[in-house]
């Protein structure tokens, strides 16, 4: 464990922009890195890159200092002027043993990210683990580390509220949208066909709704979303003549004006007294507010959304004591579990030893007086040696068990 260290560009120390700079791709990172490990004496390396952090796992002899940090980078990124390198050593965290650990569990348990309570960073570890065992970068340590790190955050989740409550504009539209009671009876339509609007009407396709009609500026890209949907898919020169009869409307587009204003809406209202519900998830708005003002229209709006997640967030954060303590739990298991392991590594060349001894025994030290021996005689003495070995390798693992986890000997080890 004292060979252990994570160094760490994150949002917090060193700003988005800045960590911009360390990502490497997935496909590019064992290229990247393999070959500069043995300069370095690392053992093991991972790294974790995302848009917000960019970290190593290192397992190695050398101490991470300044000047470790200093050869490391220019050897990783030779493109990167030295003043951002120097600004990356001056503002990095580095992680060293047990602090190294136990940052690892909060990295996992998204206590560390930009939105606390974030679920994807725990398939982000296991995904840069998954990379660099395949590329043969990792080893026992930094395995029962992610092992014991992705427990610990899926405790976090099912134990705590951390991620119970959604702050994301896609979340909270789609539980608005459910707390409004829709039905198959209903018809929607969408405005974009952006990630935006791909994520909330894959959350909704499940309805299987009466009608469901897309509309996009380029009208391929809205009949094949459509079509995904079982619905149809149009221009956005076409929505004064599609739009009429919806009961659902979902919008969300790169606008700098209302896409809908009074004149469209009116049409496509159509004469209908009942009230319609409009997912606005543009910024600026694709909802002109003269048209919230004249018609009877249940608008949810990004900026309504936006005070819900404030409020979620704050939930969230008053989770982290909880979620702290958990982790805490975890690290006083992984040390024990960390401690079973160096013993078994320790101790697992004991049986090939004893096997050696009493090999050189047989054929060497007693070969002459085994062969006075009678058959009968030979035997039972092989048969004690065979019996005599298997315990001589279980005593000392018993032991050392007993001494290195301070655990009484539950089962005689003479018998």
């Amino acid at each position: 464990m004292k060979q252990f260290y994570i160094i760490a560009f994150t949002h917090r120390n060193l700003g988005l922009d800045a960590v911009g700079q360390f990502h490497v791709e997935a496909d590019k990172q064992v290229d990247r890195f393999k070959p500069i490990r043995k300069k370095f004496s690392i053992k093991e390396f991972m790294m974790i890159s995302t848009c917000n952090r960019v970290e190593f796992f290192i397992r190695s002899t050398q101490e991470v200092t300044d000047e470790f940090l200093q050869q490391f980078l220019d050897a990783a990124y030779p493109s990167i002027e030295q003043h951002t390198k120097r600004l990356a050593i001056e503002k990095a965290r580095i992680y060293h043993g047990l602090d190294a650990i136990r940052h690892l569990f909060h990295v996992a348990s998204s206590l560390d990210s930009l939105i606390v309570g974030e679920r994807e960073i725990i398939t982000q570890v296991r995904q840069a683990y998954e990379l660099a065992k395949s590329a043969g970068m990792t080893g026992h340590f930094i395995r029962i580390s992610i092992q014991k790190a992705i427990e610990c955050a899926k405790q976090v989740y099912t134990e705590t509220n951390i991620a119970t409550k959604p702050i994301s504009v896609v979340n909270l539209g789609y539980h608005q949208l459910l707390d409004r009671n829709l039905n198959e009876d209903q018809s929607v339509a969408f405005i974009g066909a952006g990630q935006t609007i791909e994520a909330i009407a894959g959350n909704l396709k499940k309805f299987n709704f009466k009608q469901t009609r897309v509309f996009n500026r380029t009208a391929e890209k809205a009949e094949k979303l459509a079509k995904n949907l079982n619905g149809e898919g149009f221009g956005l020169d076409q929505l004064k003549s599609k739009l009429v009869g919806f009961d659902v409307l979902i919008t969300c587009t790169g606008s700098e004006q209302a896409i809908v204003d009074v004149d469209l809406f009116k049409h496509a209202y159509n004469g209908s007294n009942n009230r319609k519900v409009v997912l606005d998830l543009a910024v600026p708005q694709d909802i002109h507010p003269d048209v919230i003002a004249m018609f009877n229209v249940d608008y949810i709006s990004v900026e309504s959304l936006r005070e819900i997640a404030k409020a979620n967030l704050k939930t969230r954060e008053k989770e982290v004591f909880r979620c702290e303590e958990l982790v805490e739990q975890r690290l006083a298991e992984f040390v024990e579990v960390f401690r079973t392991r160096k013993l078994e590594l320790a101790m697992q060349k004991v049986p090939s030893i004893m096997k050696e001894i009493k090999t050189n025994a047989i054929e060497k030290t007693f070969a002459s007086r085994l062969m006075t021996m009678s058959d009968e005689d030979r035997e039972i003495t092989l048969e004690m040696l065979n019996y005599l070995e298997k315990k001589y390798v279980s005593v000392p693992m018993k032991i050392a068990k007993e001494v290195i986890l301070d655990q009484d000997l539950k089962d005689s080890v003479s018998e």
